[in-house]
């Protein structure tokens, strides 16, 4: 049996973008670390494009279930 294949879609302000493509790694742990790369490259990307921030969030599914998400709320408070 082969390695389980783990989906990441990022939901946020926009939408959920949907990962079709997935990716196959040894176990939910490492899945989690993917999960949590993803959503940091989404809050980077984010804020090079100076885009509104707020809640994201990655759902890490297999083909059969969701099995994990990992979100964050950023928020951006300006002083004068």
């Amino acid at each position: 049996m082969g390695m389980p294949r783990y989906f990441f879609d990022l939901h946020d302000d926009l939408g959920l973008t949907i990962d079709d493509a997935g990716e196959d790694l040894p176990n939910l742990a490492a899945a989690r670390g993917a999960a949590l790369r993803a959503l940091a490259e989404a809050i980077r990307t984010k804020s090079e494009i100076r885009a509104e921030m707020g809640p994201m969030s990655v759902i890490v599914r297999t083909q059969i279930a969701r099995v994990l998400t990992v979100s964050a709320s950023i928020e951006i408070s300006m002083t004068s």
